[in-house]
């Protein structure tokens, strides 16, 4: 059961029926699987669409009985992965960071974080996601190893692992094949770091090349 469904939907208890329909329905259609297939954080937003569907329910179930629950406002119990309370969507400074993501000004995110004081999982997943987007790969890899390393079984965390790692072996390949020649940014392929960008760009909600 969850702590909070009111607080998942993000109406208050007083709100009527079609306000949490209404609530319900835009949280589904932005969480719904096909809206992000395709989409790295996929499983984070299946667990949040789940849980939108598991909230709605819940609070329907309540009003069809007659149920006046008093739901604290303590934050959900939802887990967005199998490896750790996610809790980075009830902090406005995160939310501020997503979002400096989400319209891809990384360096105004990179700036936001650094005001955090609670250096979270999704603290250094977001620190990732912003220097990838920079370009700046070996700082995001040391991001992404150090979040897999608090929460191991982080489904997301070890995506984003797993594509750092093998951007930075491709780098590490074409500098041996080309004479060591550094580019000052990306893993020197250039289909590989419009990938890159692309599938950061997407997983925040937005789209550099419709084509990939």
């Amino acid at each position: 059961m969850i702590t909070n469904p009111y607080q998942v939907l993000g109406v208050p208890s007083s709100a009527s029926d079609d306000k949490i329909k209404k609530a319900y329905r835009e949280l589904s259609r932005k969480y719904h699987p096909d809206t992000n297939a395709n989409n790295p954080l996929a499983d984070l937003a299946e667990e949040k669409f789940k849980e939108v569907q598991e909230a709605y329910q819940q609070i329907m179930d309540d009003r069809e009985h007659g149920s006046q629950k008093s739901y604290s406002s303590a934050n959900s119990s939802s887990q967005f992965n199998s490896g750790g309370t996610n809790t980075w969507q009830s902090d406005p400074k995160m939310v501020a960071v997503a979002n400096y993501l989400n319209s891809r000004h990384y360096k105004e995110a990179l700036n936001a974080l650094s005001d955090i004081n609670s250096r979270s999982g999704y603290w250094n997943y977001f620190n990732a996601l912003a220097h990838a987007g920079l370009g700046n790969n070996m700082e995001a890899l040391n991001f992404a190893r150090q979040a897999v390393n608090m929460e191991p079984n982080n489904t997301e965390f070890n995506d984003l692992l797993s594509r750092l790692s093998w951007g930075g072996r491709r780098y590490q390949n074409n500098s041996q094949g080309y004479g060591n020649n550094q580019s000052p940014c990306g893993t020197g392929n250039i289909c590989c770091d419009l990938w890159c960008a692309d599938s950061l760009c997407e997983c925040m909600g937005g789209d550099l090349c419709a084509c990939m």
